[in-house]
């Protein structure tokens, strides 16, 4: 129900009084108002099991009816207009409403409260301390202050976006003022229970963290000792937070459109008081205290970076801040009950002791800098490597934290009603203190040692077999205790056994589930602790047992592959079949988005370190557009011109026997030659060079060769990302999540954009065999395809869906609430209108010319939204030589043939071909192209330091499956003409953020 104000005009001043008016408006009184909140408080118990039965309208009667019981108890001066329990009234006429009297009478009742704005009314304490909040609220005015000023002194050495995003508090404070009045004088409440006045001052406390974390995120990045200085500040960051914003505010509006469709009928959503949080009010709230903490893990490892050790103080003096920032959160869960009213001066409180203990803790840092200065002090910053920082991906993640975190809680605590519908102290501490001690103990353990965590599983792999078994054996015991005392919580707190066929009990069931996976996360330290404990018993065990623990380990280590399962190329492997529908979760992706993945060292062997050459990281030109040239090829007579002809194969150079002296010098002198080859061959393979064993020695090899290096193709599609940046050099496919995934022959190529050349290069072949990389030549799969399979293809064209989108079912699927209405009309809109949105927003961004289209391939009852590249022939003239090439991917792209060989890529990955009219292609062309391309395969096994030049319009390439870890890279090449093109939507910050982004979600797959 919409709360109706009435509003009245005095003196040039708008008032107006009440959520949730009684019947007798005329007369409200103020003693009326200020004894609402506790007369819902009051009857919350009986009205809980009637309010979920009634509807909105109904419960909004039940509301009026108590406020005028109240006010019969309370206010005798308003016992004759109290209407008899149960009895609805109409709205007084509007005329009426509006009487000189009326408008004397309001003027004077709601004057007063404006004067205290941070009130609460009744705070839950003695009425001697009626207000109490509102003067240590003022108080904590001072010791805010000295806490800026001291950071702002130059011997703080406080990064300055830090400083400014602190400075930015008091934004928020000020704010609070005439919000709060405009709540009491507006709505007649407190500015806790106006929605959109308590989230808009909110967010400015929201930002002035944001800006604090990453001010320090910003300075850890930079070399030690200098995160301070004012030119490395970077500027403010004005469109990352207006990103923050948008996503945070996307991931609000699914979560909302979600908990009122999918799970309709089992959440209770008519519940809610009237004064609970809104999604993006809760979205504040969550994104506030998890920037704050994070904040606090940064200063910690800001003490260490900048050498000045006080800077972990106020690491601890911010944990009563974020014990602070948990109070309100706390009593907005239980909808701002005044059976706990106290929080609020106890907020107060912590106010004041939090804003004085950082006060205190940064005149401490300004000490102990002035000693740094002087060098009185034997403190020095820290010796580590600088991190590389990528903001988009930081804001991107608090974004999800914030908006996932807000629909936790706001739908989470309704599956728990009992709960938080019957408030108490000891449930409000619990909530508050818990997750304060655990942050704060977590930043304290995990920030020393260079930032690494004293206790991890690493600790417990170091007793080998003895450290698994007592893993396991902890585990084990952990859970059989775990899940009885799970059941056994939720037996006392519902009053019955779970019941999983019952529909609300399913429900209650994923709040309850969120809760016991998080404890159970937050015990993980414990578990590791009980493990290592055990671990030298468990090794005595087994070694009384006979059990040779060295030779078993030797033998884990030296034990070869399984026969048949590293390659499939020749082999056939005998895989396990992979359920690829089963590869991806939407916990894979908030993992992933979270940062928890361990990625190899960048800088690390073999690959090492940057060049030192020019940087190249915001140089890099466009990969050139694709220079299509396929009308009017006639097949027949170029594939009887191609059978007569000597197909010339992949040339080989063996540098130990052919370089003499400097490789470098020779590669610069012999470049010419070695493109003229090129063209000839489609491919070189330079074997044998050391100088290319190394990422920097790999870019001096092309800059030899005097190749123009450009983006990838697809460089937002997440498939490769860069190995050194600085260098244009990416990975090759060699993620964890696709070693048994088989890449098929494909140039690297969309209808949109084309590399001219490419130059692959080994720096580590795969650990545990298999991982070959092959080639196959373009003019010979034309010469020995089917004649009439190749016409057909060339006459009908080729389409690639790279993409199936089939998570927007459960929204827009027809429920048949309307009848034929949802089927004719509702459901085709939204696929229309999410088809546009997304073809509109999104798919640009990967730079392919795509098309989305609903249901291409018939799966998921048509609710498959599908990303459809343009029509495209399967042959194209080279754009040098003129020949017609076999220049087409789908041999690697075909679903059918996907199914029938390793494949490991996410459904949302797979992708499929059709003809250019969006028919299926029949399987017996399918299996023609599969054939004629793999009876044309080279493999060309690369050692490290190997380099394969590949003529990208002429050679097709793919990779076999590996066992192991493998490490790759390629660099890809434009043509001279094109080398100073920057125009592509790849080609910017969003490009490369969206690279990053679905890099880090492969990374996850396992």
């Amino acid at each position: 129900m919409v709360n109706m104000v009435n509003k009245v005009k005095v003196k040039g001043v708008v008032y107006g009084l009440g959520r949730g008016l009684t019947p007798t408006r005329n007369n409200m009184t103020t003693t009326t108002i200020r004894t609402r909140a506790a007369s819902l408080s009051s009857s919350s118990s009986s009205s809980r099991s009637r309010s979920r039965a009634r509807c909105t309208r109904c419960r909004s009667a039940l509301e009026a009816r108590r406020s005028c019981q109240s006010s019969a108890s309370s206010a005798s001066s308003s016992s004759a207009n109290t209407p008899p329990a149960g009895l609805r009234f109409p709205l007084a006429p509007r005329k009426q409403r509006r009487t000189r009297t009326t408008r004397t009478r309001v003027a004077e009742e709601v004057v007063g409260p404006l004067a205290d704005a941070w009130s609460v009314g009744t705070n839950g304490l003695p009425s001697q301390f009626a207000g109490i909040e509102t003067q240590l609220f003022q108080a904590s005015l001072l010791p805010e202050l000295l806490y800026l000023w001291f950071l702002s002194r130059p011997e703080a050495k406080t990064p300055p976006l830090a400083n400014v995003g602190s400075r930015m508090l008091l934004l928020f404070v000020f704010a609070t003022i005439p919000a709060g009045i405009i709540a009491k004088a507006q709505f007649g409440d407190v500015l806790a229970n106006v929605d959109v006045l308590h989230g808009t001052s909110e967010s400015l406390l929201t930002f002035s963290n944001l800006v604090v974390a990453l001010g320090f995120a910003r300075a850890l990045s930079l070399p030690a000792g200098k995160g301070h200085l004012e030119e490395n500040s970077q500027g403010f960051p004005f469109k990352g937070i207006a990103k923050f914003v948008g996503v945070t505010a996307g991931v609000c509006g699914v979560g909302a459109l979600a908990a009122a469709t999918a799970l309709s009928g089992s959440l209770p959503l008519d519940t809610e008081p009237a004064n609970a949080l809104s999604l993006p009010t809760w979205a504040v709230h969550v994104s506030s205290v998890a920037e704050w903490s994070l904040a606090m893990g940064l200063v910690w490892k800001y003490a260490d970076h900048s050498g000045n050790k006080a800077w972990k103080g106020l690491t601890l003096a911010m944990g009563l801040t974020l014990f602070n920032a948990y109070t309100p959160c706390t009593w907005h869960s239980f909808y701002n009950s005044p059976a706990i009213g106290a929080l609020v001066p106890m907020q107060a409180l912590l106010t004041l002791t939090g804003s004085t203990a950082r006060a205190f803790a940064a005149y401490r840092i300004c000490e102990e800098g002035k000693r740094l200065d002087a060098g009185e002090s034997s403190a020095q910053p820290s010796q580590e490597a600088q991190t590389e920082f990528d903001e988009e991906a930081f804001l991107l993640k608090l974004a999800l934290v914030a908006g996932c975190g807000a629909f936790a809680v706001k739908y989470g605590e309704l599956f728990a009603p009992s709960f938080f519908m019957e408030p108490n102290y000891v449930k409000a501490l619990a909530l508050m203190a818990l997750p304060t001690a655990a942050t704060t103990a977590l930043v304290a353990n995990g920030g020393s040692e260079g930032g690494k965590p004293k206790l991890s599983m690493a600790d417990v792999k170091s007793f080998g077999v003895a450290g698994t078994v007592s893993y396991v054996i902890t585990e084990l015991a952990f859970w059989a205790v775990a899940f009885p005392l799970a059941f056994s919580w939720y037996r006392v707190a519902e009053g019955s056994w779970l019941d999983l066929s019952n529909a609300a009990d399913k429900a209650k069931l994923l709040g309850a589930g969120t809760v016991f996976i998080n404890g159970v996360r937050l015990l993980v330290p414990v578990r590791l602790a009980a493990a290592l404990a055990l671990a030298p018993s468990v090794e005595k065990g087994l070694k009384g047992m006979g059990v040779d623990l060295k030779k078993e380990q030797e033998e884990e280590q030296e034990a070869p592959a399984a026969p048949g399962s590293k390659n499939f190329e020749g082999e056939w492997a005998d895989s396990p079949e992979v359920d690829n529908e089963k590869t991806f979760s939407f916990g894979q992706l908030a993992k992933n988005l979270a940062g928890f993945q361990k990625n190899r060292d960048p800088e690390g062997p073999p690959l090492g370190g940057p060049s030192g050459l020019e940087d190249l990281s915001s140089r890099l030109p466009d990969c050139p557009k694709t220079r299509w040239d396929s009308e009017d090829v006639d097949i027949k007579a170029v594939q009887k011109q191609y059978r007569e002809e000597d197909i010339p194969d992949v040339l080989t150079i063996d540098a130990k026997e052919t370089i003499q002296g400097d490789e470098e010098e020779w590669l610069r002198s012999n470049k010419d030659d070695i493109k003229e080859k090129l063209l000839k061959h489609g491919a070189i393979l330079i074997k044998g060079m050391e100088t290319s064993k190394s990422g920097a020695g790999f870019r001096r090899v092309y800059e030899a060769l005097d190749l123009d290096v450009c983006l990838d193709p697809i460089h937002t599609s997440g498939l490769r990302k860069f190995a050194i940046e600085q260098d244009g050099i990416y990975e090759e496919v060699n993620k964890p999540g696709l070693r048994q995934h088989y890449i098929g022959l494909h140039n690297e190529s969309t209808t949109n954009r084309t590399a001219a050349f490419g130059a692959f290069v080994c720096f580590m072949p795969a650990t545990e065999g298999g991982g070959d990389f092959f080639v196959a030549d373009g003019k010979r799969i034309l010469r020995d395809m089917d004649t009439e399979v190749l016409q057909e293809l060339y006459d009908k064209k080729i389409r690639i869906s790279v993409s199936n989108l089939d998570f927007f079912k459960p929204i827009i699927q027809d429920r048949g609430l309307f009848g034929e209405f949802d089927k004719d009309v509702l459901v085709p809109r939204a696929k229309d209108d999410l088809a546009k949105a997304i073809g509109d927003t999104v798919a640009p961004k990967f730079d392919m010319d795509l098309e989305m289209v609903w249901g291409a391939d018939g799966a998921n009852e048509g609710y498959r939204l599908q990303a459809i590249e343009l029509p495209e022939t399967p042959i194209n003239r080279h754009p040098v030589t003129k020949e017609p090439l076999w220049f087409c991917n789908m041999h690697n792209h075909s679903r059918y043939l996907r199914d029938n060989r390793p494949c490991t890529v996410p459904e949302v990955g797979m992708t499929e071909t059709f003809f250019g009219d969006l028919s299926a292609i029949p399987e017996h062309i399918l299996e023609e192209v599969d054939r004629a391309s793999r009876e044309n395969i080279i493999p060309t096994p690369m050692k490290p330091g190997d380099v394969l030049l590949v003529d990208n319009y002429r050679m097709l390439h793919g990779r076999d499956i590996f066992q192991g870890d493998r490490l790759h890279a390629v660099s890809w090449f434009t043509w001279p003409e094109e080398a100073n093109i920057k125009e592509a939507v790849s080609n910017t910050s969003e490009g490369n953020s969206l690279n990053k982004m679905i890099n880090k979600y492969v990374d996850t797959l396992k």
